[in-house]
């Protein structure tokens, strides 16, 4: 619809690599028995939020750092076309709003 549009909206994308922060098993948990079964709050950790934009005709970006997040910014502002930052960020920084940690 963005694109069909051409709405200037620029959608970022704080990816975790899933829900309540992702994959956080222990790398013993990873290479351990069960290393096939992905965390229960993993979402396909290398999604591509940002090549479904460019596939409907919008720009994408992938970025990992700040100066990486202001230059994407700044060119899809300036753009004003319909655009998606996927922002890669440590699945491990901050803490879920809903006071879950215990069940992850």
């Amino acid at each position: 619809t963005l694109v069909r549009y051409q709405l200037p909206v620029v959608a970022i994308v704080f990816n975790n690599g899933g829900v309540y922060g992702g994959d956080r098993r222990s790398a013993e948990e990873i290479n351990g028995p069960h290393k096939e079964d992905p965390a229960p709050t993993s979402f396909v950790p290398n999604a591509g939020y940002h090549t479904m934009m460019e596939a409907f005709g919008g720009k994408g970006y992938l970025v990992g750092t700040p100066d990486e997040l202001k230059s994407a910014l700044s060119e899809s502002f300036s753009a004003r076309k319909p655009a998606v930052i996927n922002v890669v960020i440590d699945p491990y920084a901050g803490s879920e709003s809903g006071r879950l940690q215990h069940k992850n």
